[in-house]
């Protein structure tokens, strides 16, 4: 009976770290892809922003009604919905003839994200070890690294519309396992969805540390967005590549990052949380500024953009993890659904930005705007980490 309820739980944990599979899959996808994708719509360097902000704002608003959501709903239902959207969503974007008609089946793919992101996050925080809240954004970074190797193998048969197709297909299929799984997810009591209780803005805002961290999120997931959205069009641009091995760049930079967070998980029960987090943050700095140097030979940016990504693997998920030992329960799942809004802010606000600088300017001063943001976010962790625990209060 112990073997078999191990069994169970073994299986159900599988069918979560698939469900992080799916939400990093679409992720890097048109990043990997836009040397192509603008060439076949006619349409400038810095249209990207335009599909990124739209993401993101559906990602706000799904991550900010969260808890209202997990309020109502079981997680399963949450997680299978999202996944199927997103699935469907990319299918029908690889089918269409215009620039502005991704951008309405943008729509989907952001509210999808969003309410998963939130809801798996938040169970994960709540119910699990540090190591189990690493291993979980491992299996994003091996969505989003998987997604743009699909892609850099259909880039070779010159097509980005079958990328989208295959990454689309697999969503469907880990949906329908998500709905098979049913049987094994644990339902949740009305004591627990009270814990999603309503908190007003402005009162959330009032909690001790809150503020800070969804700053932190903010540069983090900027910086994130920024290395997998923009390096391929640097190195494309800069160093006159094509565009399958430009798209391998966006790879090495998620390949990076998923071994970050596995080898976090592993040392998690021997490092902190912060600690961590301070290796992680050194590693990107390191990289960012080998970025501004000029190396004539190739495979070195590969190294570099390697180090960023393992540098960027412990970031989030122990950011993530520490929120338990610093809100109260009762705040937890409004303080990290506001994280994340304010983190895909970092997405759809900053990172447009930077397109726009690099159409105006030139995607040149791309590892200085790196360097810029991580400075920042350096700055904003320090402030974070050195703060005493909070005193429970609203």
């Amino acid at each position: 009976m112990k073997n078999k309820k191990l069994l169970l739980s073994f299986l159900l944990l599988t069918i979560i770290y698939l469900a992080f599979i799916a939400l990093g899959l679409p992720d890097a996808l048109l990043g990997s892809a836009w040397n192509l994708v603008r060439d076949d719509f006619s349409v400038s360097l810095g249209t990207l922003g335009f599909m990124t902000l739209i993401i993101y704002i559906m990602s706000i608003i799904s991550t900010y009604n969260a808890p209202r959501l997990l309020r109502l709903f079981q997680t399963k239902w949450i997680t299978f919905v999202s996944i199927t959207f997103t699935g469907v969503a990319l299918i029908v974007m690889s089918q269409v003839n215009a620039f502005y008609q991704m951008l309405f089946f943008a729509i989907p793919l952001g509210i999808g994200a969003g309410a998963i992101d939130v809801s798996l996050n938040h169970y994960l925080a709540k119910n699990y070890k540090a190591s189990h809240m690493n291993y979980l954004h491992s299996f994003y970074g091996i969505g989003v690294t998987l997604g743009p190797s699909i892609m850099a193998y259909t880039l070779n048969q010159n097509s980005w519309r079958l990328g989208y197709i295959i990454v689309g297909c697999i969503l469907v299929f880990i949906a329908l396992l998500v709905l098979i799984s049913f049987k094994l997810w644990r339902k949740e009591t009305t004591e627990e969805k009270e814990h999603h209780e309503h908190i007003k803005l402005k009162d959330a805002l009032k909690i001790k540390k809150a503020t800070n961290s969804m700053l932190i999120f903010l540069f983090y997931v900027h910086i994130e967005s920024l290395l997998g959205v923009w390096i391929a069009s640097y190195i494309y641009i800069e160093k006159s590549v094509t565009y399958a091995i430009a798209a391998l760049f966006t790879t090495t930079y998620y390949l990076g990052l998923t071994l970050g967070r596995i080898l976090s998980g592993i040392f998690s029960n021997k490092i902190s949380s912060s600690s961590l987090i301070i290796i992680g943050l050194s590693m990107m700095v390191l990289g960012a500024l080998l970025l501004t140097i000029k190396f004539n030979y190739t495979p070195i940016y590969f190294i570099i953009v390697g180090i960023l990504g393992i540098g960027s693997g412990p970031i989030f998920p122990n950011m993530m993890f520490i929120n338990s030992s610093k809100f109260h329960h009762k705040h937890l799942s409004k303080v990290i659904s506001l994280q994340m809004v304010i983190g895909y802010m970092g997405f759809g606000i900053l990172t447009p930005l930077a397109g726009l600088l690099f159409d105006k300017i030139s995607i040149s001063i791309y590892p200085f705007i790196l360097l810029f943001s991580l400075t920042i976010l350096s700055m904003l962790v320090y402030h974070y980490l050195k703060q005493k625990k909070e005193t429970i209060s609203l």
